[in-house]
């Protein structure tokens, strides 16, 4: 990551318009890996890590989550979420999330806010 997080976030938090930043990206070769459910597994847990680093240090900087999970949220404009964390701040709601839409989609970690909810 060139910025840390929480500039991210603080970057995020003063714009007018909700936005997205990818923290980290696995795109799948579709040669038959999608297919791996060995590497599924190692995925969901590498981005299950990162996100535990990344929710660390934003709860750092704006305290504990609102709410957090291991499922879609109303709150997040993702599909397959399978970790979050959400804080309010500057009249926005602030999220990470890890993501994984279907086997052939990519494995995401996502920071981004919406209007808070």
């Amino acid at each position: 990551m060139a910025k840390s997080v929480t500039e991210l976030a603080r970057k995020l938090l003063k714009q007018k318009k909700e936005g997205l930043e990818d923290l980290r990206v696995h795109m799948f070769e579709l040669d038959g890996d999608e297919e791996d459910d060995d590497l599924h597994e190692q995925l969901h847990a590498e981005f299950s890590a990162e996100f535990e680093r990344v929710q660390s240090e934003l709860a750092a900087e704006l305290g504990a989550p609102v709410r957090t999970g291991d499922d879609d949220d109303d709150a997040i404009p993702l599909n397959g979420v399978f970790r979050f964390a959400i804080w309010q701040a500057n009249g926005k709601s602030l999220f990470v999330a890890a993501a994984h839409e279907d086997r052939d989609c990519p494995v995401i970690l996502i920071l981004g806010t919406t209007a808070d909810r």
